[in-house]
């Protein structure tokens, strides 16, 4: 046998080993649950003080085109001031809470992660991820032969080439210990979609408990990969899971809404699937892009909004209200949707070709369900006002919150040209320079232009206990 021929050999045997020991980075079980201990928001410093000002930001999916429009929003309100009590306060110092999806979930968590640092330029976050051509990183390392073989294997899949290229670029080997042990709010919520219930997944520690999942053992990078995790792109994440290992013991909150199918079914189908979380037989939980169950990352606001007791959501703003915690309500929404402004399938009697159809089964219901998910955020924040307002007139005494709803999005924009440039730019991992400056400018724009933006930081007048929406 040749030498050519001996070392194909030794390099085929040597990739058929590689392929069969490649797997997906596992999460380490918990040994215990302690509620003092983890990435929760009451073990981070200031989560039971200083919340008369409660500030909750929410990013959504698109790719880059979200990643630079939260950047720009980030970069307002680190240059944005309110008075509280008579003394000035940074409003993004004041961030209790950011809940995000896919591509928005990238400026969350370096933000997190690195704080200040973010704001560099020509600093990291711009110069390896929102100025940089990512997708070309990803298609490198998907056509490296050296992949190939790992690629076959049945529990590593494109994913975690995904997962290493962003650990890479931004996070090192940071994991949600990390955050815990910096213990500095805001309190991060990195959303994906469980594939079996089709329900929102949250990387917080309380979510992980009935797996009796550690989560400080999990990379940021992992989560973050999770919650972009575009489906048909990448193979879903598999994170394993350890149920009954822990001494978990289910909150009571889960058994009561059990029993409301018809009074609360929303929270009702909520409990059945935590229950599902502890059922011995799910060795595994497979997650697909956040933006699948929620594109705006809204919801576990609306949760936090409802649920009456820190057992349910363990940052619940409803409970702080009710014991008179918060002074100051602020929502603000950052939502870079786009949309097909080419879409002419009602002009033709020609059936749209495949990629049209998947490009709105992508699309078109992930917008629709957005747009209600706003729609009942304004509805709860209402129902507030009006409880506060004829609390007021009873004499009643019920706490008198002020609520602000700020919503950055380009259907914002009243300029028709601007507002379809915008909504054109495709969600990508690649955009060029000028559009990513273009972006972060915008969404400066769109928040400081916000009446109740300017109301809040005291440009223009407003009365106590009212909602301010735009």
């Amino acid at each position: 046998m040749s030498p050519v021929a001996k070392r194909s050999i030794g390099l085929l045997v040597s990739l058929t080993v590689l392929a069969g020991c490649a797997s997906f980075p596992e999460a380490q079980p918990l040994e215990r649950v302690d509620t003092g201990s983890g990435y929760r928001y009451a073990n981070l410093e200031g989560a039971e003080n200083s919340e008369e000002l409660f500030v909750i930001l929410s990013f959504s999916g698109g790719g880059t085109r979200a990643a630079a429009l939260a950047y720009g929003v980030l970069e307002t309100l680190r240059d944005s001031w309110v008075e509280m009590d008579g003394e000035p306060r940074n409003l993004l110092d004041e961030v209790d809470v950011i809940s995000s999806v896919s591509g928005g979930s990238f400026t969350a968590a370096y933000y997190g992660l690195h704080r200040d640092a973010i704001f560099e330029e020509g600093g990291r976050f711009q110069r390896d991820f929102l100025y940089r051509d990512v997708e070309s990183d990803l298609k490198r390392r998907l056509l490296n032969p050296y992949n190939w073989a790992r690629l076959a294997s049945p529990t590593f899949g494109r994913i975690e080439l995904a997962e290493e290229v962003y650990q890479e670029r931004l996070f090192d080997q940071a994991s949600f210990a990390d955050l815990a042990d910096d213990g500095r709010k805001p309190f991060l919520l990195i959303n994906a979609t469980d594939m079996d219930k089709g329900s929102q997944f949250t990387f917080v520690q309380s979510q992980l408990d009935p797996m009796c999942v550690d989560l400080d053992s999990i990379p940021l990078s992992r989560a973050v990969a999770a919650s972009s995790n575009f489906p048909i792109a990448f193979t879903p994440l598999t994170l394993n899971s350890y149920p009954g290992r822990c001494g978990y013991q289910e909150p009571p909150w889960v058994a009561n809404a059990l029993e409301g199918l018809n009074t609360n079914p929303r929270r009702y189908y909520r409990a059945r699937h935590w229950q599902r979380y502890q059922e011995p037989e799910r060795d595994h939980v497979h997650l697909l892009d956040g933006g699948v169950s929620d594109n705006i990352g809204l919801r576990p606001a609306l949760d936090a909004l409802r649920a009456p007791t820190l057992q349910e959501v363990e940052w619940s703003v409803l409970n702080k209200m009710n014991r008179e915690i918060v002074d100051k309500l602020v929502v603000i929404v950052v939502d870079a949707k786009s949309e097909d402004l080419a879409a002419d399938f009602d002009t033709s009697p020609r059936s749209p070709g495949p990629k049209r159809v998947i490009n709105t089964i992508a699309t078109t219901p992930l917008a629709n369900y957005s747009f209600d998910t706003v729609e009942l955020l304004r509805e709860t924040l209402r129902d507030r006002e009006d409880a506060q307002r004829l609390s007021l007139e009873a004499g009643t005494g019920m706490h008198q919150i002020d609520l602000y709803y700020i919503y950055v999005g380009f259907d914002q924009l009243q300029d028709d040209a601007e507002r379809e440039r915008f909504q054109r730019i495709p969600t990508r991992f690649r955009l060029p320079s000028e559009e990513v400056d273009a972006l972060r400018q915008i969404g400066a724009e769109l928040l400081e232009q916000s009446p109740c933006f300017q109301q809040l930081v005291g440009q223009r007048e407003g009365s106590g206990g009212r909602l301010c929406s735009h």
